[in-house]
């Protein structure tokens, strides 16, 4: 199939994408399996390989029940958030010494750049990890070290966000940041604020972000995914965050949309995420195509891909079967996520040039 150029590039409709044996349907897939891609919102524990997080609960002995990788996906088969929190809690107990961190990063890179993700700024969570003792510095080195080996033997680049969970509350979260801050620049990027949102308001974290934000830390939050609009606002007059993770219950204030259009302040869309933690009934349900019309700057994440059985090529694939998002739509979406990343302004346009080649040679190749 060819088009004119500048001519918009429809995907196909959902009734060709259901037909397995309609050749532009298998066309799409493997352009969007194949096409380049950035990632801004990938928790590092979430993205554990199933074979992987296997092997660990085999080496810490938690489960005897788990015989298969198989049986373990049945385990990762949640019923509700509190059952998906459960779950996410016994996982944090597989790790049971620092080389776990460097080879959960280093598998997790692997699976990604077998999709062509370029470049990942990825999220981890020390305060999780009390219970072992695992210190911030060791986490912190041993994944630098996984995503170093990663981008040798794969070409991926990573960066990393350190989450402070809001549930331990501020005076946890400044240790965190005095702990992690000698490693700013030297593979770690950004802070984030995760936990529970609809508890603990980002009030008392205002200090402590414009703190971070003084010795060069970019700044994101969790908001508008537990709690509503007024959870948004917070994160961006209060904490003054550079993006917002998931932002999804922005819809709740027309007036929040308009300044999140005004100002460009890049959402982190977390698609399959929202609808299987309950946030949205379905991906028909999820306001991020409304957003997307309405200008908003939104970028496309898998958030936690083996808790929630997806990947980034699946968000994207989600957009153009079930939601009619054009080729053009989704290049401008993975532009977004170039445009939004926490790199420099030159390894930005080095990565656009990049991925506008890749997107041109894979266009000739299937349309």
């Amino acid at each position: 199939m060819t088009t004119s150029q500048g001519a918009k590039r429809q995907a196909p409709k959902p009734e060709e994408v259901h037909n397995v044996t309609s050749d532009t349907a298998d066309r799409l897939s493997q352009f969007i399996a194949e096409m380049p891609k950035v990632e801004l919102h990938l928790h590092v524990e979430g993205s554990i390989p199933p074979e992987t997080m296997f092997l660990l609960a085999r080496k810490s002995g938690t489960d005897p029940s788990l015989r298969s990788v198989d049986d373990l996906r049945k385990k990762l088969t949640y019923t509700d958030f509190a059952h998906f929190i459960e779950l996410w809690t016994w996982m944090t107990t597989l790790l049971c010494d620092e080389a776990d961190f460097e080879e959960i990063a280093y598998n997790a890179l692997r699976a990604l750049s077998a999709q062509n993700v370029k470049h990942v700024e990825a999220t981890y969570s020390p305060g999780d990890y009390w219970r072992q003792g695992f210190s911030v510095q060791a986490i912190t080195e041993s994944l630098i070290r996984g995503k170093e080996r990663a981008q040798r033997d794969f070409g991926i680049r990573c960066q990393f966000i350190i989450d402070l969970i809001r549930d331990h509350g501020p005076e946890r979260s400044e240790t965190y940041l005095e702990e992690a801050t000698p490693y700013l620049g030297k593979g770690l990027v950004g802070i984030g604020l995760g936990g529970s949102e609809q508890d603990f308001p980002p009030g008392p974290y205002e200090s402590l972000f414009r703190e971070a934000r003084k010795r060069g830390f970019r700044l994101t939050a969790h908001a508008g995914e537990a709690a509503g609009a007024e959870s948004i606002w917070a994160a961006v007059n209060t904490l003054r965050v550079d993006r917002v993770g998931h932002c999804t219950r922005a819809y709740e204030d027309p007036q929040l949309v308009s300044m999140l259009k005004e100002t460009r302040i890049p959402l982190e869309v977390c698609l399959t995420s929202n609808v299987r933690t309950g946030v949205c009934e379905s991906p028909e349900a999820h306001p991020v195509r409304q957003f997307f019309r309405q200008g908003l700057m939104v970028t496309v994440n898998s958030d936690d891909p083996t808790m929630f059985n997806t990947s980034i090529t699946e968000e994207y694939s989600l957009l153009a079967r079930r939601l009619g998002f054009t080729l053009d739509d989704l290049k401008q979406l993975s532009s977004n996520s170039i445009e939004a990343s926490f790199m420099s302004d030159e390894e930005r346009v080095s990565m656009k040039a990049l991925c506008d080649r890749e997107w041109a040679e894979l266009l000739r190749k299937y349309f």
